[in-house]
């Protein structure tokens, strides 16, 4: 039986193009809530979350250039 859930290097290219679209937008929305948060515990907080969808963005970005070299190479 042929295994039905193989994802292809252009499918998995697509989904890492498609998570850094929408941690972009979470990345962006996050920076405007903390430059208009007001108490330095709600900065911080919004701080965190910030660097961790950031984080994820560069993992993401790293992970689309992996999989565009591999479909480059062949």
């Amino acid at each position: 039986m042929a295994n039905t859930n193989h994802v292809t290097p252009d499918q998995e290219l697509h989904e890492a193009i498609g998570a850094l679209d929408v941690l972009f937008t979470l990345r962006e929305e996050f920076a405007q809530w903390l430059e208009e948060a007001q108490d330095e515990a709600r900065k911080e907080e919004l701080t965190n979350v910030y660097r961790h969808v950031s984080a994820m963005e560069d993992e993401y970005q790293r992970r689309r250039e992996s999989i565009a070299r591999r479909l480059k190479a062949g």
